[in-house]
Order: structure tokens, then sequence, then C-alpha cells
């Protein structure tokens, strides 16, 4: 039942809430930009052996697992392209850069190789090989024919430049045959001498630069079968009790000859 107090005092009229939607979150790109970025890289990096395959496989896995993940699909797929772009061209490269180091080993390997007649572990400085032995490179026979220790006279009346030794110094003279024996032409020069005194110090014909007695041994050019004989010169100490050392090529192994 109404009473008149009712009627003068109506309920409040309440407004409805009003509703608040959540506004959906953002997905997450950071894979795919980072599958971009590392893409980018492998892509980059194509051209340089292994390192080009491991970062390249890093873009690859990076891009499947941003698109599995539903992330932004161009930047997923671009980097999955460069990445396996990147991976290919690096095995490519790196095979390549096998072969050639393979290559490179090898010949090394076949400049480095020497013999000599007679006894096979001869050669060393403990046990030098005698004067006359041949010794054989890949390219160049060598054959140290003589050593004067006592060639300084000699020395001096060869070129008036020719300076006098210091005291305790001489000059010495070693005559040697080299012959040729690689494929299209070669020079002498590339064949070294020098001598190793008893206390291994080293010494070689720029510590004491001299004209030898003729005949000397020239920068001349020589095919397959070429030989030449000649003189070159030392400035080794006076009581000096050492072997000679001889480098038949720019890279064969050294061979020790006795000089007496």
């Amino acid at each position: 039942m109404t009473t008149p107090q009712d009627q003068q005092n109506p309920p409040a009229y309440q407004q409805p809430a009003p509703s608040y939607q959540q506004p959906m979150a953002k997905a997450s790109s950071g894979l795919a930009i980072a599958a971009l970025v590392v893409g980018i890289v492998a892509f980059l990096m194509g051209l340089l052996p292994v390192g080009g395959i491991i970062v390249g496989i890093v873009a690859v896995v990076l891009g499947i697992i941003a698109l599995v993940k539903k992330q932004s699909k161009a930047m997923g797929v671009t980097g999955l392209v460069l990445g396996t772009i990147g991976l290919i061209s690096s095995i490519v490269v790196t095979i390549i850069a096998g072969a050639v180091t393979g290559a490179i080993v090898d010949e090394i390997d076949k400049q480095s190789q020497v013999t000599v007649e007679g006894d096979a572990d001869a050669g060393t400085r403990d046990n030098p090989v005698a004067l006359g032995t041949a010794i054989n490179g890949k390219d160049w026979t060598v054959t140290i024919n003589s050593f004067d220790a006592a060639s300084t006279q000699a020395v001096l009346d060869a070129n008036p430049l020719n300076e006098a030794p210091a005291e305790g110094m001489v000059y010495a003279v070693v005559n040697a045959t080299y012959t040729y024996t690689g494929e299209d032409s070669s020079i002498p020069a590339l064949v070294t001498i020098a001598y190793v005194t008893s206390d291994g110090t080293v010494i070689t014909s720029a510590d004491g630069f001299a004209v030898a007695p003729e005949p000397t041994l020239g920068l001349d050019e020589l095919y397959n079968g070429g030989s030449v004989t000649g003189n070159t010169v030392l400035l080794i100490p006076e009581a000096a009790d050492g072997v000679l050392r001889v480098t038949p090529g720019l890279l064969a192994k050294e061979i020790f000859v006795a000089t007496k």
C-alpha cells in the first residue's frame, strides 16, 4: 500500500554502470624482428665460409618459429628467405674454400719435399751430407761442389769494390751447381745457401755483400733441364767450424752440408 509519504518521495533512479571492455593485447613480433635482422646478417655473410652457415641456420629457425607463433608474416618470411640464401651461399663457399685450401696444402707439401743421395737420414746439422751430394727438391737439384774458407784474397782480387773483412772474419767461397727440374722456367735466386756456425748463428750472403770470383751464380733464367755452376761468397768467422744450409727452392726443406 502506497502512503502519501511514498508518493512524495519516489525511489531514486539508478543509472546502469557503463560496461568496460578490456582492449585486446597487440601480438608480439619479437621473434619475427629477430628473424629479419639475423636473416640480413646471414645474407651479408653468405660469401664467408662456416660463419654464414651458423648465422643462416639461426635465421631459418627464428623465421620458422615466428611463423608458427603467427607473428609478423612479412618479417618472418623475409628473415627465413634471407637466412636460407645466406646458408646455401656459405655452404658452397665453404666447400670451394676447403678444396682450394687442400690444394694449396698439397702443393706446399710437394714443394717442401727434399731427398738426398745415399743415407736418407742424412742432411741434419748433426749428420750433414758430404760435399758433392745431390740435393733434390721439387724444382731444383743442388750440388755443393766445394767450400773454401780461405778465399779472402781471391774475393778481394775479384772486384776492386769488395772491402776487406773485419778482424776475425774471412771470405769463404762456395761453388755449386743448380739444375732446374720444374715446369716452365725459374731463376737460381730461389735457391739459398747459408752458413751455420757451431753455436747456431746463421750467416747469409746479405750479411757481408761481396762480388764472387768468376763464374758467379747470377739471375740466369733456366728451363727444365737447364743447369748453371758458379760461386757465391759468405763472410764467416775465421775460427768458425760450421756447416752449410741449402734450401733447394722457396718452400723446400733445409738440408745441411758438411764443409770438410
